[in-house]
């Protein structure tokens, strides 16, 4: 992915300016930044749910950047909304076969039994509703239906909000699994010690601008950045 001198405004109000950002193969990289500093909107316009007002979003090496959602979504863009990122009404095997719509029948019950052997913990779920699960499990549902679509690149918004860190662990496990499988990974993430710990590079935004790239560590060593992500900083 590559991301060039990207603004987006919501309405009239510009969110973000002037971003670049770039995540090689294989890479884990994370957002953080103060709340209102436009990291989900980064999301948004790396998927296609968000208009670019300027700028350019290749992947590959292709210019995506006027695509719509579902193009980059066949192209390997997947995104994962932000806390129980489950179709709530619906089952778990349900949640799977709508996941999977763009799949012909025996295709998607392939990557369905391939999701499952990932995450073992699913199998005696399958027939429970979704919005019947905890909060983790509900995100592993999540992050099992975005694997049917086996993306080259998987955008995660909160991965960690609200879990208990025993959940979080699990979850950061299944990351590491996915990315072996071949995918890079974006997330968003409020921790910024989780992020650190988890991503090979973390990306910091204030007010729509990137003030840091570069390991998790220096981010932390860093304690006027630190100070801003964990404490929200001065407005």
């Amino acid at each position: 992915l590559q991301v060039k001198g990207l603004h987006v405004s919501i309405g009239p109000v510009p969110i973000l300016h002037d971003i670049d950002l770039e995540v090689g193969a294989g890479e884990i990289v994370a957002i953080v930044g103060t709340n209102g500093s436009g990291k989900s909107t980064l999301l948004r316009a790396i998927s296609g749910l968000q208009v670019a007002e300027r700028g350019v979003i290749r992947f590959g090496p292709t210019d995506v950047t006027l695509q719509a959602a579902h193009d980059r979504t066949r192209a390997g863009i997947v995104q994962l909304a932000g806390g129980r990122s489950s179709f709530g009404p619906l089952t778990v095997r349900e949640n799977f076969e709508v996941g999977g719509l763009l799949l012909d029948a025996d295709l998607r019950g392939e990557r369905i039994e391939r999701c499952l052997e990932l995450f073992p913990e699913l199998v005696g779920l399958l027939d429970r509703r979704a919005d019947r699960l905890s909060g983790g499990e509900q995100q592993l549902v999540g992050l099992a239906r975005a694997l049917l679509l086996e993306p080259q690149l998987l955008l995660i918004d909160e991965l960690s909000l609200g879990l208990a860190p025993v959940v979080v662990r699990r979850l950061v496990e299944a990351l590491e699994e996915i990315r072996g499988r071949g995918a890079s990974i974006v997330i968003v993430e409020q921790s910024l010690n989780l992020a650190a710990a988890t991503a090979d590079r973390v990306v910091f935004l204030d007010r729509g601008l990137v003030r840091f790239v570069g390991a998790g560590d220096e981010l932390l060593a860093r304690r006027d950045l630190a100070r801003a992500v964990f404490l929200g900083g001065e407005r």
